[in-house]
């Protein structure tokens, strides 16, 4: 009797898995619940798998023209249903598990952890690496804008489209303010590179002739002497005119200042 005992104890302890906890760990980190069913390459698989996927979508997405909605949409669907799979992978294998299911070495709350552990830094990096490089979310602050963007809208910017390209008349854009670089203003171009703009009462005339206006911007009775628009630069204004500081007081704005194009509000 004692040697079937420690016969026993050697092979591990003994503890059934739950379809629960299967479940809620994949559908926490996908793949964690087949290693806690005690199938570590699967769950590694799983883990591995769905997180390329992210990142393939995340960086194909960003780099294509999509509408905003067209982009998460696509990303929820493709994240929600292979996390979803994985969870009830996890389910049924715990479902099917023995009673008498042993305790590999690596179910361990610590392995669990370290998992979790190794894994956030990846997908951490991979929502930074888009912020940083594809699309961002800012909030407006200031009536600068209004009425086309009013204080506490929120509005995504795409970050790579001038990268290989400048911007287009009319375009809204955000850009490092010149003179303080920690401020990100917003501003519709007016002028290129190239441009001879004046403006006489609020009338804004490039190349000699008035420019139409985009619906809903409030003009002011401001005048300008005519200036020519340097090389690498554009020319910036406020939809709401007599409320915003622009190009009229900063001067024209360097490409190179240019965080991304509004795509979204």
């Amino acid at each position: 009797m004692n040697t079937i005992l420690s016969n026993d104890l050697a092979l591990g302890s003994v503890s059934k898995r739950k379809p629960s906890t299967a479940f809620n760990l994949s559908l926490f980190l996908p793949g964690l619940g087949q290693v806690y069913c005690g199938a570590l390459g699967r769950g590694l698989l799983h883990l591995c798998a769905i997180t390329a996927l992210i990142a393939v979508v995340v960086f194909l997405l960003a780099t294509q023209s999509a509408p905003p909605k067209t982009i998460f949409i696509t990303f929820a669907i493709l994240t929600i249903i292979p996390t979803a799979y994985s969870a009830l992978d996890a389910r049924r294998m715990a479902l099917a598990s023995r009673e008498d299911y042993r305790l590999k070495d690596y179910n361990r709350l610590s392995v669990y952890v370290a998992l979790i552990f190794l894994t956030l830094p990846l997908l951490t990096g991979l929502v930074l690496s888009v912020r940083e490089n594809f699309l961002h979310v800012f909030a407006m602050t200031g009536s600068s804008m209004s009425p086309t963007l009013d204080e506490g809208d929120k509005i995504l910017v795409r970050k790579d489209s001038y990268r290989d390209r400048q911007p287009e008349h009319n375009d809204l854009v955000a850009f490092l303010n010149p003179a303080n670089r920690r401020q990100t203003w917003v501003k519709r171009v007016i002028a290129l590179p190239g441009d001879t703009l004046e403006i006489k009462e609020g009338t804004v005339l490039i190349n000699g002739a008035a420019i139409k206006e985009v619906s809903g911007v409030h003009l002011d009775k401001a005048n300008l002497p005519a200036i020519t628009i340097p090389d690498h630069h554009c020319y910036v204004l406020g939809d709401n005119r007599a409320n915003s500081s622009d190009s009229r007081q900063i001067g024209p704005v360097p490409m190179i200042a240019l965080v991304g194009k509004v795509i979204s509000r």
